[in-house]
């Protein structure tokens, strides 16, 4: 096991100071750390990504390097100079809504890094995992069918962003439609996409006057198919982002409110925007973001209405059950490969077998939030390499096959593991260059649908204790 030293992103929308469970997490695990209230503290990365890339505490050289040193069977190539895991880990702290964005497959992400390699820094996709550590709430993936259909019936602002007659009669037809049949088909998606296309349009003009008279529907009590904490969401947006299209967002995105310990996921092409609140979070090794709205950084809404999926699908498809794996360990296993969750919770009256972790035969990122204890760890075959006391903000990486377990805790513990039996990216071909924007535009439009220099602080200080 090595200790790390990570990163915190300071970006606007982060909460100030000790208001931010980031900073305060960062400060617990960080000992030379100062919290500023003046300061966003938005998100505490853990993982290889070089936008945000762990230290050793004991030397600070990178993970990633350490990586490539020590390969395993599951490294991809032992002569590279950096080795990355396939995931980050984060804990974020949510002040204010994030932009309305989606993240590429694969291939969409290898097609947008060749056009725009400033704008899409790598090759990787982003699959998304949220667990709430508090009430935490987001925008995700298109409504139902049903409740887009009534807010564009109930809203006559919301169906002249969608194009009226033109654009929006075809989406409700195809949907009564669907609804007589009792079957899905694509056209409805069709349709939807050629509504959202046409509220993306950058050349209209008329979206002050519909926002102000979204408002002064809600005002005069039209609901439609949303409930009265929707209406506190698009408020809210209305003061922050004035006369921003993302306004009218949660009317055809599922508004969900997690409690802490639910847990959701969504891959590439769901459209989602953080709300409120504060999670942990899983994220596939990738800094690619192509936002529509709700944001001063650059909005790609060719790219975005590219790569959309356009389905609409229930709010419960979204979420990951809890899988109990022992007494101490419950498992969030989304349908993907680039990363599985297990929250851990050890009290102080577990037995040295309940306290025993699952030995995996891979890498994985281990994070405290609470509690006091120890660790002990020991090879496949229960040679001791070593213990630990751990505490509040202590990370740790965790080699293949090294069985962990809690010998005993002073105070009843709480910490969530990341791992993922893939292998990472290759970051270390990023190509970084500048390319013309007419060229980046016109290539942009022949996309298929298949297919941020943030501020950081990192503890720096090589004898800083950054403890699991």
């Amino acid at each position: 096991m090595e200790q790390l030293q990570c990163h915190v992103k300071q970006y606007a929308w982060g909460k100030y100071g000790e208001e931010s469970e980031v900073a305060r997490l960062f400060a617990d695990g960080h000992d030379n750390f100062q919290i500023d209230n003046n300061t966003p503290y938005a998100e505490l990365w853990m993982g290889t990504h070089p936008d945000g890339p762990a230290q050793l505490k004991k030397c600070s050289t990178r993970l990633s390097t350490y990586l490539a040193k020590h390969p395993s069977l599951l490294t991809n190539n032992n002569s590279a100079k950096n080795i990355h895991l396939p995931f980050i880990m984060k804990v974020m702290s949510i002040r204010t809504t994030l932009s309305l964005q989606v993240h590429p497959t694969k291939e969409q992400a290898r097609r947008l890094h060749e056009l725009d390699p400033i704008n899409y820094p790598d090759r990787n996709h982003k699959p998304e995992l949220a667990y709430a550590l508090t009430r935490f709430e987001l925008l995700c993936g298109f409504r139902p069918a049903r409740e887009i259909l009534k807010n564009l019936q109930t809203f006559p602002s919301f169906r002249l962003l969608f194009g009226g007659d033109t654009y929006a009669k075809p989406l409700e037809d195809s949907i009564l439609e669907e609804k007589k049949m009792g079957v899905v088909n694509q056209e409805s998606r069709k349709c939807l996409e050629n509504c959202f296309r046409f509220m993306m349009d950058p050349d209209r003009s008329d979206v002050h006057n519909l926002v102000s008279k979204l408002l002064l529907e809600l005002d005069n009590g039209l609901r439609g198919a949303i409930e009265e904490g929707t209406v506190e969401v698009i408020r809210k947006m209305s003061v922050d982002f004035p006369n921003d299209i993302g306004i009218f967002s949660p009317l055809f995105l599922n508004h969900m409110i997690l409690e802490p310990g639910q847990c959701c996921y969504y891959a590439a092409e769901e459209l989602h925007a953080y709300l409120s609140g504060e999670c942990v979070e899983c994220v596939g090794c990738s800094n690619n973001t192509i936002r529509a709205a709700m944001t001063p950084k650059y909005i790609d809404r060719d790219a975005l209405c590219s790569v959309l999926n356009y389905k609409m699908t229930e709010q419960k498809d979204y979420l990951v059950p809890e899988m109990k794996l022992t007494p101490c360990v419950d498992m969030y296993a989304p349908d993907c490969k680039d990363f599985q969750l297990h929250r851990i919770r050890v009290g102080t009256d577990h037995t040295s077998k309940e306290m025993l972790m699952p030995t995996l035969d891979c890498a994985s990122i281990l994070v405290v939030v609470s509690g006091k204890g120890t660790i002990e760890e020991a090879t496949q075959e229960n040679q001791l390499i070593g213990k630990y006391e751990v505490k509040r903000g202590d990370i740790f990486y965790i080699p293949p096959k090294h069985n962990i377990r809690f010998l005993d805790c002073s105070e009843a513990l709480e910490g969530y593991r990341t791992f993922s039996y893939e292998m990472g990216p290759d970051h270390d071909t990023r190509l970084v260059t500048p390319v013309s924007k007419n060229t980046i535009n016109e290539k942009m439009l022949k996309l298929e649908a298949d297919m941020e220099a943030p501020t950081t602080v990192v503890n720096k200080t090589p004898t800083a204790v950054v403890k699991v």
